[in-house]
């Protein structure tokens, strides 16, 4: 849904680089393209980390990353029993690491880009404001307003750890 969203937004224009690491999610990706008729996507099977050296830079990043998915709890109840602490701090790494990539990838100085949005389908701090704290403080970026009146603002203190303060323009949406 979102690769072929962002086709229809760029009206078939540009182009898509589509990257799906796990294998067994290609063959639906690539059949949605297909079928909604976007002919500016190109699908790729790469480890996240690896994009900076083999896309190099590109306008704008969208990171839909792997997480642990307790956001989507209404789907599937296991999720509720099925996560540890640890098994959320590997998200957490995971994801911190495919951000970094996601900011080298991005061309800062692009005329219309220089934009990355982070997204997860988790609840989970550990998943989101602490991911983008860790950029904030790894690469040299700033966090700009979503232009989105719906969600709420993202936590700058939670349990005693204190984010960035621009963390309030990062936006949470509950199921």
């Amino acid at each position: 849904g979102k690769t072929t969203y962002l086709a229809a937004l760029m009206r078939n224009t540009g182009m898509i680089f589509a990257n799906e690491f796990q294998k067994k999610r290609l063959s639906s990706l690539v059949a949605n393209l297909q079928r909604m008729g976007c002919t500016n996507a190109s699908v790729c099977n790469y480890d996240g980390r690896a994009l900076p050296k083999v896309l190099g830079y590109v306008d704008r990043v969208l990171l839909d990353a792997p997480c642990s998915g307790t956001g989507v709890i209404a789907k599937d109840s296991s999720v509720k029993v099925s996560k540890s602490e640890a098994d959320i701090a590997k998200c957490a790494h995971l994801q911190k690491e495919l951000l970094i990539a996601a900011i080298d990838c991005c061309d800062a100085s692009s005329k219309t880009g220089g934009y990355v949005v982070y997204s997860t389908c988790s609840v989970m701090v550990e998943e989101n404001e602490a991911v983008v704290d860790y950029a904030l403080k790894k690469r040299d970026l700033k966090l700009v307003n979503t232009g989105l009146e719906f969600g709420r603002n993202g936590f700058t203190s939670y349990r005693g750890k204190n984010f960035h303060p621009s963390l309030d323009k990062a936006r949470r949406f509950y199921p």
